[in-house]
C-alpha cells in the first residue's frame, strides 16, 4: 500500500482489505453506503433464514469496508493524534420532522416603505424635554411628557364658539381612541400579509393558540356553520367570564343570552322494574338502619304499662261523668260530682237531710 501526496490508490486499498467491488452508492459526507444491485433470490429469498442472515451480514460488512477504503483515499493531514481528513458535503437529503425556521421576519408595510426611501432607523432617547414643566420626562409610560390625563387647561382657538365647538378634552380622548384603533387595524393587516406570504407559522404564539381549535374538536368555518351552532358558540363565548355572563355589559342590538340550566329528568311511568328496584333499595336501607338500633325491653314494657294505666283512668273518668249526668248531677259521698270536682256551695262535710 503506497501513499502519493496524502492519497492512497483505490485498487491497492481494495486488494488489501477485500472490500466489496460491486456497484455501491457512497455518501462520504454522511458516512452512508448502499448497494443498488438487485437482490439475488437464490441467496436471500429461497435460502434458509440462517444462511440468508449470514449472507446479509457478509454483504453489509463488505460494503462498509468499501466505505472505509474510500475514506482512506481522501486527502489527509498529519496531527499529533494521528491523521485526519475533512469530509465532503453530504449528498443524501434527509427529511426534517419540523419545518425550517424563517430566515428573516416578514417586513411590515412601513419597513418596506422605509427600505425603498432609504429611511434608516435610529434609536431615540427615552427622555424628552418638557417645556411646560421645564424638566426632562419619559417619552412613554408613567409621568410621560404631554400626558393627556395631566393637562388641566387646553388652549382655545379664535374660531371656537362656546356651546357649539366640541369640548377639547372630549376631542383629545376621541382622537386618541381613533389612533389606537387605526394602529390595531394596521397591525392586523400586516399579520394578514405575512400569513399570505409565509404561512401561519409567522403568527405570534398567542394568536396561533387562539386561532387553533380545541384538541379533539373539529374546527368549522363560520360560513358553513348552522344557525343553532352559531348560537351555541355565542353562548359559550359569552359565558366564559368570571360571572358566567351574569354581569356582562349589554350589546346594542343583541338579545340577552340565556344561561341554560340543568334539564330535569322525569322517571318513566311505564317501567315498573326501575320503580321496584328503587323501592327495594329504600326498604333495604330501612332494614339496615333497624338492625343497628337496639331496644331496651324493660323501658318498652314500662312505657306500655303507663300508657294502659292512663287509658284506664280516662275510661273511668268518662264512666263516672256519664253516670252523674244520668242521676241528675247529685253529689258524691264527699260532696263531689261524678267527675271528682267540688260543687259550688258545698263543703267537704256530710250534707244534712
Amino acid at each position: 500500500m503506497t501513499e502519493d501526496a496524502g492519497r492512497l490508490r483505490v485498487a491497492s486499498a481494495l486488494e488489501a482489505t477485500g472490500a466489496y467491488d460491486g456497484p455501491v452508492d457512497l455518501d462520504l459526507g454522511n458516512l452512508a453506503a448502499s448497494d443498488p444491485s438487485p437482490v439475488d433470490p437464490d441467496v436471500f429469498g429461497r435460502a434458509p433464514s440462517d444462511s440468508a442472515t449470514a449472507a446479509a451480514i457478509s454483504r453489509g460488512r463488505d460494503v462498509l469496508q468499501r466505505l472505509v477504503a474510500d475514506l482512506f483515499t481522501l486527502p489527509s493531514e498529519a496531527d499529533v493524534n494521528g491523521r485526519y481528513v475533512e469530509l465532503p458535503a453530504g449528498e443524501t437529503p434527509f427529511p426534517r420532522t419540523k419545518p425550517l425556521p424563517p430566515t428573516e421576519k416578514p417586513m411590515t408595510k412601513w419597513e418596506k416603505f422605509a427600505k425603498e426611501k432609504g429611511i434608516k432607523k435610529r434609536k431615540r432617547s427615552k427622555l424628552v424635554y418638557d417645556e411646560q414643566t421645564d424638566e426632562w420626562k419619559r417619552r412613554h409610560g408613567y409621568d410621560r411628557v404631554k400626558d393627556a390625563d395631566r393637562i388641566i387647561i387646553a388652549d382655545a382657538k379664535m374660531s371656537d364658539v362656546p356651546g357649539e365647538t366640541e369640548d377639547p378634552f372630549t376631542r383629545e380622548e376621541r382622537e386618541r381612541r381613533e389612533r389606537v384603533e387605526k394602529n390595531q387595524g394596521k397591525q392586523l393587516k400586516n399579520l394578514q400579509r405575512a400569513v399570505a406570504t409565509h404561512g401561519k407559522h409567522v403568527l405570534p404564539p398567542t394568536l396561533q393558540m387562539s386561532a387553533a381549535p380545541k384538541k379533539g374538536v373539529k374546527a368549522l368555518p363560520l360560513n358553513g356553520m348552522k344557525k343553532q351552532q352559531i348560537r351555541d358558540l355565542t353562548a359559550q363565548v359569552a359565558k366564559s367570564t368570571a360571572s358566567m355572563a351574569k354581569y356582562n355589559a349589554p350589546i346594542p342590538g343583541d338579545e340577552k343570552i340565556k344561561t341554560r340550566g340543568r334539564r330535569r329528568q322525569f322517571d318513566s311511568v311505564t317501567d315498573t322494574g326501575t320503580e321496584r328496584e328503587r323501592a327495594q333499595g329504600f326498604i333495604d336501607k330501612l332494614v339496615r338502619r333497624e338492625k343497628d338500633f337496639t331496644v331496651d325491653v324493660n323501658v318498652a314494657a314500662r312505657k306500655i304499662q303507663r300508657a294502659k294505666e292512663a287509658e284506664n283512668r280516662s275510661a273511668k273518668k268518662a264512666k263516672l261523668a256519664e253516670k252523674d249526668s244520668r242521676s241528675g248531677g247529685g253529689g258524691g259521698k264527699h260532696g263531689k260530682s261524678a267527675a271528682g270536682l267540688k260543687v259550688k256551695g258545698m263543703k267537704g262535710k256530710k250534707g244534712k237531710k
